[in-house]
């Protein structure tokens, strides 16, 4: 009988211990359960302490559970457990995104546009109760246990890890810091600020890559014999995997130096002051050459961020408008016959610098605004999106027009272009006039010194028929000589066929190394956070009435997917069928409608998506921000 028993319970233990794949025991008592955020219990007499959360019946007697940062596609995991009563752990540094959501979404709906700090908006609806704020140096003792804390920002500002020791074996929690054999999630969480280069966040490509460098050597001087990250596979080759990180984001970085337009604006000293954050002191930066540049041909008037071509006729054109003194000149021009109209308006992307004043300048010269399809909907509904930069300040009505669409404008041939480079939502304008190199207006996608793709949120897609290397094509498609017009440079410059597969081969390099450094199937998730996103990302909304609202998605991958789609409220809305599917073929997109209903609280309330596809899955992923008034 007792031998019966015993086997029952050696069934029942592997039956347990087997029922979730991949999970694990990581030393005596400590079980790893993989998930879209791993769990990890540690129990110790008749309690147990949680590492990013756990969701079994065991949870009633967890009495802590430790936090790496304060994302909310992270702290779901957890929150059900801190309202059981578990303490929770969190760092110092996170403390106003896990204290105070609300407060951060009161503000976010004031200062969602003009946002030059690209920081996340993965903040969550509601507060989560923390017992304990640790930061560098602090002890998380319990039973018997010491959890030693770590800061090691990248991912997030504010991140830590927790290293203790189990059974002999030195085991760390780093959070998001690495996933698998050396890989991170995502690129655009690393996007910010370089105070030591007077670098604003928006044109601080991988800025915290210098962070997650020096985290990866913190971590690895502990020397961990097991990592065991929030997400991904439990590492156990550490020094490996962490060597690997660190070669592949500087490899990274290193690239992106090289074609970077950056150096045209803030020079080889700025430069080599980011370089050496993230490459190491001396290391040896590469910069391209600046391209042949001379002075601008007079029939084009250059103003801050505009440009004003004028025909013969003495009429003009103008190309952009986001200052008031834009509108002053034109109409100074105008009062001394210089010109005589404007006949129409070209908006080469959505930037505020670009566009603040494109609707009153409409109005003034009584003239249509024109841009290409794919970002029309961007200028004439900006509360729709939340992009870098944006302004709020609608085009009331866009002449959208066609890639490749052509028209004549006195002696001019114009042609407009879809040209996704600095941003996915851009356009250009190439003008043929007889007896002059034709002038490509591009907007701000590149640079005598490179390319312009230092905010990773504009979303600069790599595929081979898409972002700079659709650009770079359409540039090679023009031959013999012609010059560029970026409109923030006092030049007109150009590219020679050797530069041109300099920035190719460069920009291709680099698209290799994204494949190897993010774990999805295309590199395009790991740059595009906007690849599952809602639209609109803002609204407002009457008490009681109901709205459409869309998740739209982006199947970057290189086969069919089925994108189960989940949608959560919090406050007062209501969605009456939260959860839906799509199935896109490869590289295509597609959306889910829900219809959203506003119940009688008035205020700013979240709904938050969470993704679900084959080997991915993202809980409370994107976000919209709906206003009931």
């Amino acid at each position: 009988m007792r031998r019966l028993i015993l086997l029952t319970l050696i069934v029942l233990s592997v039956l347990i211990t087997t029922t979730v794949k991949g999970s694990e025991e990581i030393a005596p008592r400590c079980t790893f359960v993989p998930g879209p955020i791993n769990g990890v219990l540690i129990q110790r007499d008749d309690a147990g302490l949680a590492v990013y959360g756990w969701a079994s019946e065991d949870a009633k007697k967890i009495e802590t559970v430790l936090l790496p940062h304060g994302r909310r596609d992270l702290v779901w995991k957890a929150r059900p457990l801190a309202k059981r009563g578990a303490a929770a752990i969190a760092p110092e540094r996170e403390l106003y995104f896990l204290e105070k959501p609300g407060e951060f979404w009161d503000t976010f709906s004031q200062t969602r546009y003009h946002d030059y700090g690209q920081q996340t908006t993965k903040v969550s609806a509601q507060p989560i109760k923390v017992e304990r704020w640790v930061k560098e140096g602090d002890v998380v003792a319990w039973r018997g246990l010491s959890f030693r804390v770590l800061e090691t920002p990248g991912f997030t500002r504010g991140s830590v890890t927790y290293v203790v020791r189990l059974n002999g074996k030195n085991v760390a929690f780093t959070g998001d810091l690495i996933y698998g054999d050396g890989k991170i999630l995502d690129l655009y969480s690393f996007q910010d600020a370089i105070p030591e280069a007077k670098i604003r966040g928006y044109h601080g490509y991988g800025s915290r890559l210098a962070g997650l460098v020096s985290s990866l050597q913190k971590v690895a001087a502990e020397k961990p014999e097991v990592i065991v990250p929030a997400r991904g596979p439990v590492i156990h080759d550490p020094q490996e995997a962490l060597a690997r990180l660190k070669g592949r984001v500087q490899a990274l970085y290193r690239n992106y130096l090289s074609t970077n337009a950056l150096h045209w604006y803030f020079k080889e000293d700025r430069m080599r002051v980011c370089g050496e954050r993230v490459l190491g002191a001396g290391a040896d930066i590469q910069l391209m050459p600046y391209s042949q540049h001379e002075a601008t041909p007079n029939w084009i008037f250059e103003n801050s961020t505009s440009r004003l071509m004028v025909s013969d006729s003495g009429h003009g054109f103008l190309l952009d408008c986001g200052y008031q003194r834009v509108i002053d000149t034109v109409k100074d021009l105008i009062s001394k016959d210089i010109i005589k109209q404007v006949d129409g308006i070209f908006v080469t992307h959505y930037h505020d610098d670009h566009t603040n004043m494109v609707q009153a300048a409409a109005e003034t010269f009584r003239c249509p605004v024109y841009a290409t399809k794919p970002y029309a909907d961007v200028l004439e509904n900006p509360a729709a999106y939340h992009l870098p930069a944006m302004t709020e300040t609608a085009v009331k009505k866009v002449t959208a027009v066609e890639d490749g669409h052509s028209m004549k404008w006195h002696e001019f041939d114009l042609t407009f272009h879809f040209f996704p480079g600095q941003t996915l939502y851009h356009g250009a304008l190439l003008a043929r006039k007889a007896g002059e190199k034709p002038v490509f207006f591009i907007g701000d996608s590149f640079a005598p010194s490179g390319i312009d793709d230092y905010c990773v949120l504009n979303r600069n897609l790599v595929h081979a028929d898409s972002g700079f290397l659709r650009c770079l094509k359409q540039l090679r498609t023009l031959k013999g000589n012609y010059w560029l017009v970026n409109e923030h440079i006092p030049f007109v410059f150009t590219f020679h066929d050797k530069e041109l597969d300099y920035l190719e081969t460069r920009y291709r390099a680099r698209i290799d190394i994204l494949r190897e450094l993010f774990p999805w199937d295309d590199p395009n998730y790991g740059i595009d956070e906007q690849w599952a996103v809602f639209y609109p990302r803002g609204m407002n909304l009457p008490r009681g009435e109901t709205a459409k609202i869309q998740v739209r998605i982006t199947n970057h991958s290189p086969v069919k997917r089925e994108f189960r789609v989940t949608l959560h409220t919090h406050g007062g809305l209501q969605v009456s069928v939260p959860q839906s599917e799509v199935t896109l073929r490869p590289r295509w997109e597609g959306a889910i409608e829900f219809p959203v209903q506003a119940e009688d609280a008035a205020g700013n309330f979240l709904i938050t998506a969470g993704v679900v596809s084959d080997g991915m899955e993202f809980r409370h992923w994107a976000e919209a921000l709906v206003t009931v008034k």
